[in-house]
Order: C-alpha cells, then sequence, then structure tokens
C-alpha cells in the first residue's frame, strides 16, 4: 500500500504539495511523505481523504 500511493502520485505527476491540497480536508506535503514511507498509518479514512 504505501509504495502504491507514492506510484499512483507520480504517475499522476503530482508532487506531495499537490497531493496534500487535493485532500478533502486539505492536509501537509509532510503527512502525505509519512504516509507513503510508512511513518504513519495508512487508514480507510486517509485513503478517502486522498481519492
Amino acid at each position: 500500500m504505501i509504495t502504491a500511493i507514492r506510484e499512483v502520485r507520480r504517475a499522476k505527476s503530482m508532487t506531495l504539495e499537490d497531493v496534500a491540497r487535493a485532500c478533502v480536508p486539505p492536509t501537509t506535503a509532510q503527512t502525505i511523505g509519512r504516509l507513503e514511507t510508512g511513518t504513519r498509518t495508512v487508514s480507510v479514512g486517509w485513503l478517502n481523504r486522498i481519492a
């Protein structure tokens, strides 16, 4: 799952900041980076926010 988030982001040519701003509600690029690296747990709630 961790690498899947990064792969999709890169495939869409989005930066961490782009994804963070697209979240509802918006979050920070740092948080998206933590989700991608596994520093923060990816929950269903986070997947819904990113989707």
